[in-house]
């Protein structure tokens, strides 16, 4: 009798044994393994409409729960076919990108709901995720130069052009196999000059730089939205 418990023993564990090999393979068969070349290829393999929403900014209040979903702030205007990095860059971050590889840069225009605003957004592809790195404070000193990053990408019902361009800000994909670093520049979509503050506020030019900070930082926010969001689409890949 008592062999018998130990052989009904035996067999419950094996019983037990089996089912846990079961279920850990059931686990590892739901677990998403990563494509490393996939994404340092991020921009190929999403649609262009998909890495430049139609809309950026926070939920409609007023949604209801079977509506689409909807975000309030910037409206896409324009996407651009081109993809060279020669023709959507300027200044220094057209030189140092074209050194560090940049293989593709995608733009889109976008509009904020005022209709007041516009800003060209280029997400920057690299061969080597290393280039992406320090970019961000080339922006800032785009800031100071009249080239400013990216060249406006004009939009149907707006005078959006590359004299307008007043302030840039720029965000790097934080996913180690990313290669992307996104940069905007903004500015008046009615096409004005920026103007000059006038004696003795613009004397100095830290003073014309103040002034001209709010497009920067609208710049800035707009490229750290969509920079979040490749971030977020990089988790979505698979092998």
């Amino acid at each position: 009798m008592i062999a018998g418990i130990l052989v009904a023993g035996f067999g419950l564990l094996a019983v037990l044994g089996g089912g846990g090999i079961i279920a850990q393979a059931v686990s590892n068969s739901n677990q998403t393994i990563r494509s490393k070349q996939y994404s340092m290829e991020l921009w190929r393999n999403v649609p262009v409409e998909k890495l430049f929403p139609p809309s950026i900014g926070r939920e409609d209040p007023d949604k209801k729960e079977v509506d689409p979903n909807r975000e309030l702030g910037w409206t896409r205007a324009a996407i651009s076919s081109e993809v060279s990095c020669k023709v959507a860059l300027s200044g220094e971050m057209a030189k140092l990108a074209a050194e560090r590889g940049c293989v593709a840069a995608l733009r889109a225009t976008y509009v904020d709901d005022t209709g007041g605003t516009a800003a060209t957004a280029a997400i920057l592809a690299f061969r080597d995720t290393d280039a992406k790195n320090d970019l961000d404070a080339i922006v800032q000193e785009a800031q100071r130069e009249p080239d400013h990053a990216v060249r406006a990408l004009p939009a149907p019902g707006t005078q959006w052009k590359d004299s307008a361009r007043t302030g840039n800000g720029g965000r790097a994909v934080l996913d180690l196999y990313t290669p992307l670093f996104v940069v905007v520049t903004a500015g008046p979509a009615d096409g004005r000059r920026p103007g000059r503050l006038p004696e003795p506020w613009g004397r100095r030019a830290i003073p014309q730089r103040d002034d001209r900070s709010a497009w920067a930082h609208t710049a800035e926010g707009l490229a750290e939205n969509l920079a979040s969001r490749l971030n977020t689409e990089t988790r979505k890949v698979g092998a």
